[in-house]
């Protein structure tokens, strides 16, 4: 597993630059940029999990919903996902099958940024040389 990301310096978001060698590796990659963002990464132990299923009509927006998923079960209902367990994409019927770990927000969790929302902006999902590459920009 090769994944990568680079923050873009950007004034009222955060954007970042993903590449990873398959299109679970990008979508768990997105993950790890997103949960970098909202919260203070500390040694998390969860025993809860919670499913996420989705399907969408292009891959960029099984990935928006995917993180504005997260971010709806962080600002609503107040539980902070924490590792993917296990992500499954089909990328012929362009659907999501995910298992995350999660854990009730606590005084002990320290949160960073407060993202609004996953946008469309520059937002691309491209396969190429063996790689996939995006940029995932949030809304803060």
């Amino acid at each position: 597993m090769t994944s990568k990301h680079i923050q873009l310096s950007h004034t009222a978001d955060i954007a970042f630059e993903l590449e990873a060698d398959s299109i679970e590796e990008l979508f768990t990659e997105a993950f790890n940029v997103w949960l970098l963002s909202v919260a203070e990464l500390t040694n998390f132990n969860s025993d809860s999990s919670y499913e996420v299923k989705l399907k969408a009509d292009s891959l960029e927006q099984l990935l928006v919903d995917f993180l504005n998923e997260l971010n709806f079960l962080l600002l609503v209902k107040k539980l902070l996902s924490i590792k993917v367990e296990k992500l499954i994409i089909n990328e012929t019927d362009i659907s999501l099958y995910a298992e995350v770990r999660i854990i009730k927000l606590n005084d002990t969790i320290k949160l960073k940024e407060e993202i609004k929302s996953v946008t469309y902006h520059q937002m691309e999902i491209v396969r190429s040389e063996g790689k996939y590459r995006a940029r995932v920009v949030f809304d803060i």
